[in-house]
């Protein structure tokens, strides 16, 4: 009996052990070992990691512009917030499954600025990430015929493409406050404004009927 005693308490060590670094490995996967595949991986995490950013600052501005009664802006900075929440989802998920790691970027306080501010500082920082480092990563993806990459980053890039559009038009129309309503695709995170869209998403083919409304 004495014998058996520690037997058994090194080999549930062991095995807790084993299960422990199992379950690590599941949360943790691997760094991409292949060349090609790890220049894709990170320039694919680049742009998760600014849709993280983004995300969360947006979630910020709405808070703000609903401070300042700006409710139509509010909708749109929350809509936002959600389309570039479910990009970075997206881009987090493409990274672990093809091997890699997304690394979490650290968020900094945003500026207490005025709701035009803010409208000016999400234009730029849209105009920064479709004029930076969009197109190079989808071609990046092509080159190494990695399809999947390249359709999560023009996903993100159209979904820029068309908040470009709107931010403009807020910016120029900010006096009116104009009540609108945006939906979002879960599934690739396409934004669309007012009551009419397609049957399906443009760009996933997720029906209508699953849109995220924001008004």
């Amino acid at each position: 009996m004495r014998l058996r005693t520690p037997f058994i308490a090194a080999f549930t060590i062991a095995l807790t052990a084993l299960i422990i670094a199992y379950l690590a490995s599941l949360r943790f996967p691997a760094e991409p070992t292949d060349y090609l595949w790890y220049d894709s991986l990170q320039q694919l995490g680049e742009i998760g990691r600014a849709k993280y950013r983004q995300s969360h600052r947006y979630g910020e501005y709405a808070r703000r512009a609903e401070r300042d009664s700006l409710h139509n802006v509010a909708t749109l900075f929350r809509a936002m917030a959600y389309a570039d929440n479910v990009q970075c989802n997206n881009c987090r998920k493409a990274i672990e499954s093809l091997g890699g790691r997304f690394h979490t970027p650290v968020l900094l306080p945003s500026e207490r600025e005025p709701t035009l501010t803010h409208l000016h500082s999400a234009l730029s920082e849209k105009y920064e990430l479709h004029n930076g480092p969009t197109t190079p990563c989808i071609h990046q993806a092509l080159e190494d015929g990695n399809r999947y990459v390249a359709r999560l980053i023009t996903w993100c890039d159209a979904s820029d493409i068309k908040q470009i559009v709107i931010l403009q038009r807020e910016i120029e129309q900010l006096e009116h406050n104009a009540p609108r309503e945006y939906s979002v695709c879960p599934t690739c995170g396409a934004i669309s404004d007012g009551g009419l869209h397609s049957c399906l998403c443009p760009h996933c083919l997720t029906e209508s009927s699953e849109f995220i409304l924001f008004k």
